[in-house]
């Protein structure tokens, strides 16, 4: 529990040390002036911290002034909660008082010393409170002092020092400030502090809102009426001439922007026809370089191709040559047998130790007649040796011969060669130069011949004629495709449209049922809060009254078996105690079994308050409905009209389109024809060009390949001679060595014959002289024919081996070249075969360079020539005809197109024509339109354009006022200058209502608190109720809103609903708002209405036997002391009602009400005051003159003078 606890006075106001407790109710005592009202003044601060809110009259000293006189003045608040005491010290700064919070219990040392000297400086205060109690800032304002106190702030470090948790909390400090003055209490203010209580803020009603929307919304329904207005055919006129004025307008945009569009492609025609002539012109003299530097190329390409082509042909020869001379030398060895000798010489080896071994066969045979045969063998040695001699000689004769005559055949042979390679050389240059004249002559003939072949195949305006039959193809796929979109257009807007209307008429009948669901609801509540007021009515002198006042236990006897309704809540029964009968009309009845059933009046109260609620809930929902629903049909028509507008737009560029199709097939069709009469003359003409280029390119080819030919012949018959001379030389020389050779060869056989004879004879006298010693003869002559055959052998190894080694050194350094030779041959064949191959590809890629650039420099001149014309053609039309407006021609924006100039300006006269005439169509339904209006309409429409941009400006106006349904906007414009306020008054009359309610809720819990803690006096009964309003502007607002919540679905449309008293509730409304206007002007210096508008509190005391009845002011209700009271119950059960809500969040707290003089109330009032104030957590400190009943307070405290100063002297202290 939290509670301020103790008051100290420190040189405060006279005081010079007081403790007061006030942790209960007390007392304070003393005469006149002595001081008991600066106490409770005091204690007020505590609460509402408002220093002219104390009571302080004027000409008094100010509560600094008298509180904070000196410096070291000081009063401090010590207040319990459930962790421990805090102290508020209230100090003297700068002359004014300010706040510190001290998170301890108050010890008097802080501020008095030892020498009951009062400390002044705030560093001595702080230094005498322990360092670790937390003390807060300086706190000069009385407003966050309230907030820290009553938790109304978001600084964390103040939520400790909090008595409650709450953001309305003014009106607890407001009536403790209202006990203390006695303050007069009438309803207004009890009104007012009640209204203030509330969570919510209140924000009052503002009539300039409401006087704006009632003016001037009766004009507006003529105005729109013939937009309504339909012709026998049920078509509606004006609507129609809007629809085709609108339709004009979107061709004209439409022509407009394919104006734009096309002026722009023109923009960058142009631009890029002056950017690519100077480029083209360029390009044509760059091209013809071209050609001629390809030419040159061609001839080059040739020469080299002849010079390389000599050269490897030269090598080529020579390599043949080397061949030859193999394959004859070869040749020779082979007829030499050269083979047989080469297999004999292999086996000189071997051959050469079988004679080993037979001469050492002969030896043995011949060792004991050694001196015999080496007799002989020296003799025949010597004639080997002679015959070897002539051998030798012999071969030297003939290699000199052979050198001879190979030096005679290399010298011939080199001669031919010399006069070969300059009837070559000289062949080749002539060759040369009839190539190139060839190549040119036969590259001119094929020119002439594919160009004369050409003329099968060629168009020369193929690619104009292409672009046509392309732009006319296109031109019919468009044209299919523009019906195909046409129709998906059309299909998607009445899609659209469909569900448009199917969603529409899905949301009317969903606001319908949901209406007719609130309005079941609505009639219930209303009968079961009808039926409530009805028991509660008769509530004073029912049987439940009597039953409360006089049956003790009533609930569990009679209440489980009376009938509510007819018996419990009747009047008139006249009930009477019988003390004779035990049971009911002498039916005793066992009710242990039997459940209560009927309701208390505060039970039924709270039923009431929640039906109430529903209720409220239930109208505003039905106020919200109509508003709901105008605003989810008008977004919905938002956003189909967003879709369908493009789709509009959309549906005018096509049909704009489809209409400019003929023309363009008729125009582009003419041109067709024009083409091809004009690239038939063209074609016969150049056939006659080419016919007489290609006859004089033939006669020139034959002539020169004749020359060619003959040339050729000649050449071939000079080079046959030349070998020919050479080949009979060559034989003649070889003719030569041979007969040199067989001479050689009969010498040498004549001087092998007698070297032979000579041998056999000195055989055959060794034979003799061995056979003379016993030798045998025939054996040694075995091995002696051997030894000599294979002497001939070796002898004719050793004669072949000169042939043996030419045949070798041949092998080695000629036959073995063989495959390199045949290689080179074949490798330089290759060679001249990929140098032919490239020769050829490259002079077939430089002739097709060639025919390229020709092309192209064709296609470069037919390109000039048509920019040319398309520049001037775009000149004469800006600066002759004056068909683009000077809007588009300062547009210099470009758009990329590959149509050329000639193409676009035949489509900017197209357009140009048909926006002409189309805008002569819309002047002329412009006119008949306007004879509708007068020059000042409600729509503000143009009625005297002048302009073909004020005609185009109607037209876009219409489209933006038919696409949002701007006339449904109109139509509900004369509504919304009552549908608004009606929508505003439902709102904010329904919201006065739900906060009516709340007020209901209040004072029903003010009155119940007073039925449940009252103490018996002199008040019987306090009680508060909130009645209907007086106010007449409010009672017409009230009506407004009543109306408007039952007919919700009935108000402010034209043609939407359907209800049948549609009409009559609209006239209704419209006579409420017109009385609303007139009540605004009979009030017109009022500018709100707010929630104490709406009704009027009454109060209604019984105080013995007096009844003021309902009242607004309660003020001399009986004697002074009964009026003192009376107003002092009520703020206690005010603040009682305010505390209890504050407590519910924070926890249960006290609070203390002081009252001055009390003195004036009868004892037992005091006593019952006490009490009363007592159950609700509430503390009363009174004042008077004496003591009354010192017992019914916990202190009792007397205050007296000692010269100036005042001294508080407990006299007694009740232990609770």
């Amino acid at each position: 529990m939290k509670f301020l606890n103790k008051i100290v006075f420190v040189n405060s106001a006279n005081i010079p040390y007081a403790e007061i407790s006030v942790d209960g109710n007390v007392h304070f005592t003393g005469t006149q002036g002595v001081g008991k009202s600066t106490v409770l003044r005091a204690l007020l601060f505590f609460y509402n911290a408002d220093k002219h809110r104390l009571g302080i009259q004027q000409g008094q000293k100010s509560f600094d002034e008298f509180y904070f006189r000196q410096s070291n003045s000081h009063i401090l608040y010590e207040v319990m909660r459930d962790n421990g005491a805090y102290t508020i010290l209230v100090s003297r700064y700068q002359g004014r008082a300010s706040w510190r919070f001290i998170d301890a219990p108050y010890q008097r040392e802080w501020l008095v010393g030892e020498d009951k000297q009062v400390l002044s400086d705030w560093v001595r205060i702080r230094e005498r409170i322990d360092k670790n109690v937390v003390v807060s800032a300086r706190i000069d304002s009385g407003v966050m002092f309230r907030d820290i106190i009553f938790g109304n702030t978001r600084d964390n470090k103040y939520t400790r020092y909090a008595l409650v948790q709450s953001t309305h909390y003014q009106n607890i400090p407001r009536s403790i400030q209202n006990v203390f003055l006695n303050t007069k209490l009438d309803a207004d203010f009890v009104k007012n502090t009640i209204i203030q209580s509330m969570a919510e803020e209140e924000l009052p009603i503002d009539l300039q809102t409401y006087r704006r929307l009632v003016t001037d919304f009766e004009r507006e329904y003529d105005e729109i009426d013939c937009w309504f207005r339909q012709a026998r055919d049920g078509s509606y006129p004006v609507r129609q001439q809007a629809s085709k004025i609108a339709e004009q307008g979107r061709k004209v945009v439409a022509l407009d922007q394919q104006l734009r569009d096309v002026w722009h492609m023109l923009n960058h025609a142009v631009a890029d026809n002056e950017q690519q002539i100077p480029l083209l012109e360029a390009d044509a003299v760059e091209t013809k370089a071209a050609i001629e530097k390809e030419r040159n190329r061609e001839k080059e390409l040739t020469a080299e191709y002849y010079k390389e082509n000599n050269s490897l042909n030269q090598k080529l020869g020579g390599k043949k040559q080397k061949l030859d001379e193999v394959l004859q030398t070869r040749k020779e060895f082979e007829a030499m047998g050269i083979e047989d000798k080469l297999k004999l010489a292999s086996r000189e080896d071997t051959i050469k130790k079988e004679a080993d071994n037979k001469q050492t066969l002969l030896n043995d045979l011949l060792k004991t007649h050694a001196s015999i045969e080496e007799k002989y063998n020296i003799a025949k040695a010597k004639l080997e040796n002679a015959q070897q001699a002539f051998d030798n000689d012999q071969k030297e004769r003939f290699y000199q011969e052979q050198d001879k005559i190979q030096a005679e055949r290399k010298r011939l042979e080199d001669e031919r060669t010399k006069n070969r390679n300059q009837r070559t050389d000289a062949f080749a240059a002539w060759r040369h130069e009839s190539d190139e004249r060839l190549q040119a002559l036969q590259a001119e003939q094929h020119r002439a011949d594919a160009a004369l072949k050409e003329l099968k195949s060629w168009h020369p305006l193929a690619n104009e004629m292409q672009t046509i039959a392309e732009q006319i193809r296109t031109l019919d796929v468009k044209e299919k495709e523009n019906a195909a979109q046409q129709a998906v257009v059309k299909s998607q807007m009445e899609q659209l449209t469909a569900e448009f209307e199917m969603k529409e008429a899905e949301m009317k009948k969903i606001a319908q049922r949901e209406q007719e669901q609130f309005e079941a609801s609505r009639s219930s509540c209303r009968e079961q809060i009808a039926k409530i007021e009805g028991l509660l009515s008769h509530l004073d002198g029912s049987l439940y009254q009597w039953l409360n006042e006089n049956v003790e236990g009533w609930e569990n006897t009679i209440g489980k078996v009376v009938d509510e309704e007819r018996i419990l809540y009747a009047q008139g029964l006249e009930p009477q105690v019988d003390t004779l009968a035990e049971g009911l009309f002498g039916v005793r009845l066992n009710l242990s079994d039997v459940d209560t059933t009927h309701r208390t009046p505060d039970e039924y109260r709270k039923e009431k308050k929640k039906l109430e609620e529903q209720l409220q809930q239930i109208n505003r929902k039905l106020n919200d409905l109509p508003l709901t629903l105008e605003e989810d049909t008008a977004k919905l028509g938002k956003k189909y009209a967003t879709m369908l507008n493009p789709l509009r737009q959309k549906a005018t560029h096509l049909r704009v389109e489809e209409e400019q199709i003929p023309t363009k097939r008729q125009d582009l069709q003419n041109q067709q024809h024009k083409l091809k009469m004009d690239e038939q003359e063209i074609i016969e003409q150049e056939k006659e060009v080419r016919e007489r280029a290609f006859n004089a390119a033939l006669l020139c080819v034959q002539a020169e390949k004749d020359e060619r030919e003959r040339h050729e012949t000649l050449h071939k018959k000079e080079l046959k001679e030349l070998d020919l001379h050479f080949n009979r030389q060559s034989k003649e020389f070889e003719s030569k060595l041979r007969a040199f050779q067989m001479a050689l060869e009969t010498e040498t056989k004549a001087r092998h014959e007698e070297f032979s004879n000579q041998k056999k004879q000195l055989e055959e006298q060794q034979r003799a002289e061995l056979s003379g010693k016993g030798v045998d003869v025939n054996l040694l002559g075995q091995y002696r024919r051997a030894i000599e055959q294979i002497a001939d052998l070796l002898q004719q190894i050793d004669n072949e081996r000169p042939m043996v080694i030419r045949y070798r050194d041949a092998q080695q350094n000629l036959f073995a070249k063989e495959p390199e030779i045949r290689k080179d041959i074949k490798d330089i064949e290759q060679q001249l075969a990929r140098m032919s191959k490239r020769y050829e590809d490259k002079k077939t890629r430089v002739e097709k360079k060639r025919q390229e650039q020709e092309e192209r420099q064709k296609a470069i001149g037919k390109d000039l020539a048509r920019r040319r014309e398309g520049l001037n053609l775009y000149h004469q039309m800006v600066e002759n005809e004056h068909l683009v407006p000077e809007t588009l021609l300062a547009d210099n924006k470009p758009v990329a197109t590959k149509q050329d100039c000639q193409q676009l300006l035949s489509l900017l006269r197209g357009s140009v024509n048909q926006k002409r005439e189309t805008i002569e169509r819309l002047k002329d339904f412009v006119v008949n339109f306007n004879r509708n209006f007068k020059p000042q309409n409600a729509f503000h429409f143009n009625t005297m354009p002048i302009t073909d941009n004020e005609y185009l400006q109607i037209a876009a106006d219409l489209q933006d006022f038919m696409d949002n349904n701007k006339i449904e906007e109109f139509r509900r414009r004369t509504s919304e200058h009552y549908k608004d306020i009606l929508g505003r008054i439902s709102t904010e009359i329904g919201s006065l209502l739900k906060r009516r309610s709340d007020v209901d809720g209040v004072i029903l819990d003010i009155n119940r608190d007073f039925v449940e803690k009252n103490f018996a006096g002199v008040i019987k009964s306090i009680e508060l109720r909130a009645d209907e309003s007086s106010d007449r502007l409010m009672q017409l607002l009230m009506s407004i809103h009543n109306y408007t919540a039952e007919n919700a679905f009935s108000i402010g449309e034209l043609n939407l609903f359907s209800n049948d008293n549609r009409d009559e509730v609209n006239r209704k409304v419209v006579d409420y708002l017109k009385s609303l206007s007139h009540q605004l002007q009979n009030e017109p210096s009022r500018t709100t209405v707010s929630l104490g508008d709406a009704f009027r509190l009454q109060f209604r005391v019984k105080e013995n036997d007096n009844d003021t009845n309902w009242v607004e002011r309660i003020n001399n209700v009986g004697s002074d002391g009964t009026d003192i009271l009376v107003k002092a119950m009520v703020n206690i059960m005010l603040i009682n009602v305010f505390k209890k809500k504050a407590a519910r969040k924070s926890g249960e707290f006290i609070v203390h009400c002081m009252m001055d003089e009390i003195g004036r109330l009868h004892p037992n009032n005091i006593k019952g005051i006490l009490q009363f104030a007592t159950s609700r957590n509430i503390y009363l400190i009174n004042s008077s003159p004496t003591s009354y009943n010192p017992y019914d307070y916990r202190y009792t405290y007397l205050l007296s003078k000692q010269g100036v100063k005042t001294r508080v002297e407990k006299l007694l202290k009740r232990t609770p």
